[in-house]
């Protein structure tokens, strides 16, 4: 009798134990399932059709149409690119946000070159145009006469003044070739337009990438929810704060249904 109540205590303390195994084993198998991008965006679309509930058939079918659409197309570039999950959709968002970043640095630092370019020349052009003027200026000698002439043709000795004034500032880069000024200027602007293209190109990936960021993040739990600026700009504090208050929510709420799952596992055994 004696050994049988050990067996029975034996039996129940291996039952116990088979019980956390299993508890451990699923919640482990249901962290390690990463849900891809496809099946997270076909869950938008199920939630987006969910809110349309109520609306007139012809408003549906327009809402479901036109997200699909966008959907698709984004599946499509992802496809492309290789994204297929979260993880890999994030680093290509870096990544993308860096060339953006880059590319901007270098096209302002071409498009100061040619303001500067334009700036010389400018100011070459006027102290040739108006030497003269300042020349019959400098010529006359009775002060009455010199500020009759000089209110006569004051943008004119302003310019020429301006570009003394410029080339004094800028004594290391005399003599100037005008000639490869305007060649290199010229070189630039053609480049610049080039660099404008690409740059719009991958705003253009920028944006769709974004915006499945943002469709996936109302299917994700809220610590694995991402907001993606524009390149450069700071993330929303209030939306990451109401994530973060989501999340709370939702940890308490397992905490409480947790004792829950135990039992219907229990009685599943």
């Amino acid at each position: 009798m004696q050994s049988i109540r050990q067996m029975v205590r034996s039996l129940k303390g291996w039952l116990s134990g088979l019980k956390e195994k299993k508890a451990a084993l699923l919640e482990a198998l249901e962290q390690a399932k990463e849900p891809t991008i496809p099946e997270l965006l076909s869950r938008y679309l199920d939630m987006r059709s969910e809110e349309r509930t109520g609306w007139t058939s012809k408003g549906k079918l327009k809402g479901t149409v036109g997200d699909f659409n966008k959907v698709m197309e984004a599946l499509d570039f992802l496809r492309q690119k290789e994204i297929s999950t979260v993880e890999s959709l994030d680093a290509y968002l870096d990544k993308v946000s860096g060339e953006i970043l880059s590319a901007k640095t270098d096209i302002r630092k071409s498009e100061r070159r040619i303001k500067a370019i334009d700036t010389t020349l400018s100011h070459i052009a006027n102290h040739g145009a108006y030497k003269e003027v300042y020349k019959k200026y400098a010529s006359i000698g009775w002060k009455t006469r010199k500020e009759k002439f000089a209110a006569e043709h004051r943008e004119e000795l302003d310019a020429y003044f301006a570009a003394k004034r410029f080339f004094k500032g800028h004594q290391e880069e005399l003599p100037y070739d005008t000639k490869e000024l305007k060649k290199e200027r010229e070189q630039l602007s053609g480049e610049l337009s080039e660099k404008n293209e690409g740059l719009q190109a991958v705003q253009e990936d920028m944006k769709l990438l974004r915006d499945v960021r943002y469709w996936i993040n109302h299917v994700l739990p809220p610590d694995q929810r991402r907001v993606v600026p524009e390149p450069g700009k700071k993330p929303s504090i209030n939306e990451q704060l109401s994530w973060k208050i989501e999340g709370v929510k939702q940890r308490e709420e397992q905490k409480r249904q947790q004792p829950r799952r135990q039992q219907k596992q229990d009685m599943e055994l």
